[in-house]
């Protein structure tokens, strides 16, 4: 599922049914130039090779597209914590996208045990519904949260001799039940999905752990682990300073006192 809405257009100007706030009708100006690709006369030969050709242009019109909105959200999204909840809370909207780089999504995949399997990897997230959009073009340190029909692309197609000129329009935003998109910082997401996880960690132990190791409010200047000091792997916390490798033997833990 792309993280925007892909339209096709039949005309230089497309006129919307929806109405903008004076009541009038949206006029969408398709005439920006995409790109294009040439064709030999045997490409269109038979209908089988047409269609098979009209496929190619339109997976190129829809790699092109993605990689446009990217740098569209770099342009035009507010950076913000994760998750920007205040913000989020205002709409009715519980579902998002993140786009985010390959080796962040796979990252990001390792810690939520989540099988990258990625076209529908998602994260559920405090009553959100988050999916994992990995991008190759993206920076490792930069993320977008956005809904995924909060934005309308239209292109359209122009035969000219043995070329296939691509036009497109700006990304229209067409609805108003979901926020602007946001530019997130990827150190912050891995951060706080890890104490989110460890947070329902620590509610699901079992009463013997608890009383053993009984959770407290975090207190500033405690120092707090991220990875394994021995093999970077990832780490649970338990109680106030307590933490435990999932990968290795390694744990910071008192020793149980024997009676």
């Amino acid at each position: 599922m792309l993280p925007f809405v892909l339209k096709i257009a039949d005309r230089p100007v497309e006129r919307l049914q929806r109405i903008n706030a004076e009541n009038q009708s949206i006029d969408v100006n398709v005439q920006l130039e995409f790109y294009s690709r040439e064709f030999e006369p045997a490409d269109m030969a038979s209908s089988s090779r047409r269609q098979r050709f009209s496929q190619l242009i339109l997976q190129e019109a829809t790699e092109n597209a993605y990689a446009t909105f990217v740098r569209f959200l770099g342009d035009s999204a507010e950076p913000q914590n994760f998750l920007p909840f205040e913000h989020l809370a205002q709409y009715p909207c519980r579902r998002y996208a993140l786009i985010l780089s390959a080796s962040r999504s796979h990252e990001l995949f390792e810690i939520c045990q989540i099988q990258p399997d990625a076209s529908h990897s998602t994260l559920n997230y405090r009553g959100y519904e988050i999916a994992i959009k990995p991008r190759r073009y993206v920076l490792d340190t930069a993320a977008y949260l956005v809904a995924p029909d909060k934005y309308t692309l239209f292109i359209r197609q122009v035969r000219e001799d043995n070329t296939i000129r691509v036009y497109r329009s700006d990304f229209i935003n067409l609805t108003r039940n979901s926020p602007s998109p946001f530019k997130l910082d990827t150190r912050d997401i891995m951060e706080n999905v890890q104490l989110e996880l460890a947070r329902e960690t620590e509610q699901a132990l079992p009463l013997e752990q608890l009383l053993m190791f009984p959770p407290a409010n975090e207190e500033a200047g405690l120092p707090r682990v991220v990875n394994c000091p021995e093999c970077n792997g990832r780490v649970r916390r338990l109680g106030r300073e307590g933490y435990f490798c999932l990968e290795c033997d390694w744990d910071n833990l008192p020793p149980l006192k024997r009676l």
